[in-house]
C-alpha cells in the first residue's frame, strides 16, 4: 500500500494516516510479533472485525522502505482517558529514494 501511495504522490508530497496505537490498544505479551485477531470496535456492531497488530518499529520501517520520511507524529487521546493515546497519526513526506542512502 505504501509503495503505491509513494508512486501516486508528487515529489515532496504529503501522506497522513491514522491507526490504532500499538503500544496501548493491543495489550499483549507479543508486542514485537506481527499478528491478527478479531474484536469489536464499537459496541453493537453486527460482527467482529479483523485487526492487524504491528509494532511501531514495523510500521515506521514500512514507511522508510517505501521512500518516505516521517515529518510528523501525533498521539491522540479520547475524552474518556486523556493520558493514554489510542490512536497514532503519522505524517509522511515523499523524498527521492536515492536520497535515503
Amino acid at each position: 500500500l505504501l509503495m503505491a501511495v509513494y508512486e501516486l504522490l508528487q515529489e515532496s508530497g504529503i501522506f497522513v494516516f491514522a491507526t490504532q496505537h500499538p503500544c496501548f490498544v493491543t495489550l499483549t505479551e507479543k508486542y514485537m510479533t506481527p499478528h491478527s485477531y478479531y474484536d469489536i470496535a464499537i459496541e453493537g456492531q453486527p460482527k467482529e472485525q479483523i485487526y492487524y497488530h504491528r509494532s511501531i518499529q514495523d510500521i515506521f520501517n514500512l514507511c522508510f522502505r517505501a521512500g518516505f520520511v516521517i515529518d510528523g507524529f501525533y498521539e491522540e487521546c479520547f475524552k474518556t482517558n486523556k493520558e493514554i493515546p489510542m490512536v497514532m497519526i503519522v505524517r509522511l513526506k515523499k523524498v527521492k529514494r536515492d536520497s535515503l542512502k
